[in-house]
């Protein structure tokens, strides 16, 4: 299980609300990244992010110029999941989430970049295999019942992600990582059981002629 102790780095620099604004860019240069974690007594108060100095009036010079603090209650604890944190992501639009304890002590930082590529591997795109993605009834989706489907293929499951329907929130997309390229027989069993299936890595490879199943999926993620 990934938790916010596991992703968090404590190699990026933080900052105090009293740090020069040479200082800032430079760390901001340095790290390739253009937010960091501000601490004041070791306490979490903000971050300052690169966008927030547009607007700032440096007609009196830089020096006399305090920085920008943002999203002051952006942070999560320690035994934080990955899914919550990247819950946090979609609302807030960051690239940094601090980590706090309850006691607003500062632990480190999560990096959303790197996040991203735990997520990956989470999801076993570092493993051969092909995708199948479903639009289900969410009344109707069962996880085990897609298993228990596949299997009968000796085709296994290494993965699945499952999402509301941005068209209909009754029906949910599940897409599966299945761990073989060759997936007619499973396709075979889903269209048996009636089952939508809106994409699969054979029609991308021009296996079949469904094109239309792909531009659904794309309109269904609105990609």
């Amino acid at each position: 299980m990934q938790l916010a102790k596991d992703l968090l780095t404590t190699t990026l620099p933080t900052i105090q609300p009293d740090t020069a604004l040479e200082c800032v860019f430079s760390y901001y240069e340095e790290n390739n990244i253009l937010s960091l974690p501000v601490l004041k007594n070791n306490k979490y108060i903000g971050m300052v992010m690169e966008q927030d100095f547009f607007d700032l009036d440096l007609s009196q010079g830089v020096k006399s110029v305090k920085l920008p603090l943002s999203n002051e209650d952006v942070s999560v604890l320690p035994s934080t999941h990955l899914y919550d944190c990247l819950r946090i992501v979609d609302e807030y639009d960051v690239e940094i989430i601090p980590v706090i304890d309850k006691e607003e002590k500062y632990h480190g930082t999560i990096i959303v970049k790197d996040m991203m590529e735990k997520v990956a591997r989470l999801h076993a795109d570092q493993i051969e295999g092909s995708i199948v993605a479903l639009r289900i009834e969410a009344i109707q989706y069962s996880l085990e019942d897609l298993s228990r489907w596949v299997e009968t293929n000796n085709v296994k499951i290494l993965s699945s992600f499952v999402e509301v329907d941005n068209n209909d929130p009754q029906m949910v997309i599940v897409t599966l990582k299945l761990n073989t390229m060759k997936v007619e027989a499973v396709l075979a069993t889903f269209e048996r059981f009636s089952l939508n299936v809106i994409y699969s890595s054979a029609f991308a490879e021009g296996k079949d002629d469904s094109q239309g199943r792909l531009d659904n999926l794309m309109r269904y993620l609105e990609l």
